[in-house]
C-alpha cells in the first residue's frame, strides 16, 4: 500500500473549495454572500501557496487581496444602500458577450502556453545569494516576464471595468 502524500490531498481539498466557492459566487444572487464567498476563494488559494511552499506569494495573497481589497469591497457593498429600500441583488446581464471574451482569453492564454518562446539566458543571476524577495523579483523580470504582463494586463481590463461600471451610473437616461 502506497504512502498517502499530505501535500496533494491538501492541495486538491483547498483547489476543490475554491472552485465551488467560486461557482457558488457565480450563482449566488445576494452580493453579501458573493463577498462572503470570496473570502473564502481567496483563502483557498493561499492555502494552495502555502500547501505548494510558496509561503511569500501565499502571504501576499492574504495581506494584499483579503487585507485589502475584499475589506474594500465589503464596506462598499455594506455601506450601499438603494434610495427605495429595496434588496441589493446581482443581475446576470450580457451573459454571451462574457461568454464569448472569456472563451477567447481561455484560448489566448492556451495558445500563449503552448508556444515554444525562449527567453534569454541569465544563468548568472541565479548564482548569487539572493533572499527571497529578490530571488522572485529577478525571477518574474527574467523567466516569468510573459506571466507578469498577461497579470498587468488583467489588471488593467479590471480597471477599464471598473471604470466603466462607475461611468454608467452617471450616464442620462
Amino acid at each position: 500500500m502506497e504512502a498517502i502524500d499530505f501535500n496533494i490531498l491538501a492541495f486538491y481539498a483547498f483547489a476543490g473549495l475554491a472552485v465551488v466557492s467560486a461557482l457558488m459566487i457565480l450563482f449566488s444572487k445576494n452580493i453579501v454572500h458573493s463577498v462572503f464567498m470570496l473570502v473564502i476563494v481567496f483563502f483557498a488559494v493561499a492555502a494552495i501557496y502555502l500547501t505548494s511552499n510558496a509561503e511569500f506569494v501565499g502571504v501576499t495573497q492574504i495581506m494584499i487581496y483579503i487585507g485589502g481589497v475584499l475589506i474594500l469591497m465589503m464596506f462598499g457593498v455594506m455601506l450601499t444602500n438603494r434610495i427605495d429600500g429595496s434588496k441589493l441583488e446581482t443581475q446576470n446581464k450580457r451573459i454571451f458577450p462574457a461568454l464569448i471574451v472569456g472563451v477567447g482569453l481561455v484560448l489566448i492564454f492556451a495558445a500563449a502556453l503552448k508556444s515554444d518562446f525562449q527567453l534569454a539566458d541569465f544563468g548568472a543571476a541565479w548564482d548569487l545569494e539572493l533572499s527571497t524577495t529578490q530571488t522572485i523579483g529577478v525571477n518574474l523580470m527574467t523567466r516569468q516576464l510573459v506571466a507578469l504582463e498577461l497579470t498587468a494586463m488583467l489588471l488593467l481590463m479590471a480597471l477599464i471595468g471598473a471604470a466603466y461600471l462607475a461611468g454608467s451610473k452617471f450616464e442620462k437616461k
